[in-house]
């Protein structure tokens, strides 16, 4: 069904019935609704309309005595038609700016993490951030560094300038001389490429690099998928659970049970992440729309955010019934933010 099927007193019932729900977490009846808002209308015509939203799908009752909630499809009509943007306060905008432009924050990694704090905070729901996706990054250069007997640094920088570094063991202690060549060969054969082009095939790009030392060689492809592959769970941030599973649609244990199996489990909702940041601005996604059934019961607003060439995901996960005019400005507000203090950190 398209929007067009709707006229406007369903389309004015279907958003205040939405905007009420919101606020209460209860089930609406027409009677509220003519005596809350004035809309002109008796309890009469608001339930006869009421019930041309459930023939649509757009609403249903939870119980047969009760009022309507919306559908997924209900939600997802709203969002894409009815929604309007509700700015964040000046308050909140300062709170942004001064967690995510925080002088001496110079690691990704301390920015995501006070951006997720910030974002759970601000939304009251979980806020999330993914990492960038390394793969994605054009290689700089390799650097081999040794930092204790036996025991070398490996470092790779992106042209974001992005970079990965992972402490490995050898057999026996190597001159810097012997590490300092085999890095100016690494970077020579190898700059300028693609990290997920160079994780598929580093053995191949490497196997005849004359002049390197073989065990430091065998070394970095043996810790090529620590280095390149794309993060895994451990790019994610989450923060705010309490205020997720604090929301009244969780008091089902059942529901709460399959949320918490996702927040632990975490391959999944990176999987997730990954997917919604691919394109440009903000990704609503409600119910069954999400394709994990543990997470049926929320919504999520997204939105990738940049870093030089390559992206990530920020975003807030809630019940499907959120405030999604305001968390939607609060998602797009921060990934701006964060995006360029990323430009101006790189």
């Amino acid at each position: 069904m398209g929007f067009d099927a709707l006229n406007e007193r369903e389309q004015a019932i279907l958003k205040l019935l939405i905007e009420h729900y919101v606020a209460t977490a209860e089930p609406v009846g027409s009677r509220i609704l003519a005596q809350k808002y004035t809309i002109g209308l008796s309890p009469a015509t608001i339930r006869n309309t009421m019930q041309d939203l459930e023939e649509l799908g757009l609403v249903e009752q939870p119980h047969t005595s009760a009022g309507r909630v919306p559908t997924d499809k209900g939600y997802r009509t709203f969002v894409d038609q009815l929604l309007e943007l509700k700015p964040i306060s000046g308050q909140e905008a300062q709170a942004l700016r001064e967690q995510i432009n925080a002088e001496g924050s110079t690691a990704v990694e301390d920015l995501l993490e006070k951006t997720t704090r910030v974002l759970a905070s601000i939304s009251q729901q979980l806020g999330v951030t993914l990492a960038p996706r390394f793969d994605q990054g054009i290689l700089s250069h390799v650097e081999l560094i040794p930092v204790a007997q036996k025991k070398i640094l490996l470092i790779l920088t992106v042209k974001s300038g992005l970079a990965r570094t992972l402490l490995v063991e050898v057999d026996v202690e190597l001159r810097d001389a012997v590490l300092e060549r085999t890095a100016q060969l690494l970077n020579e054969r190898l700059s300028g490429s693609k990290i997920g082009d160079l994780h598929q095939n580093l053995k191949e790009r490497v196997k005849d690099l004359t002049g390197a030392d073989a065990r430091l060689l065998k070394m970095f492809v043996n810790a090529s998928d620590s280095l390149m592959g794309m993060g895994g769970a451990g790019a994610l941030r989450l923060e705010g659970t309490t205020n997720l599973v604090g929301n009244p649609e969780f008091k089902d244990h059942e529901k709460l049970s399959g949320v918490i199996q996702l927040l632990e489990e975490r391959t999944s909702l990176v999987e997730l992440l990954q997917q919604k940041g691919i394109g440009e601005g903000i990704v609503i996604t409600i119910g069954k729309e999400i394709n994990l059934s543990e997470a049926e019961p929320c919504a999520m607003v997204t939105s990738a955010y940049h870093a030089g060439r390559v992206s990530g995901t920020i975003g807030i996960i809630g019940p499907k019934r959120m405030n999604y005019g305001r968390l939607v400005s609060l998602v797009e507000t921060t990934a701006k933010l964060l995006s360029k203090q990323l430009k101006k950190m790189f």
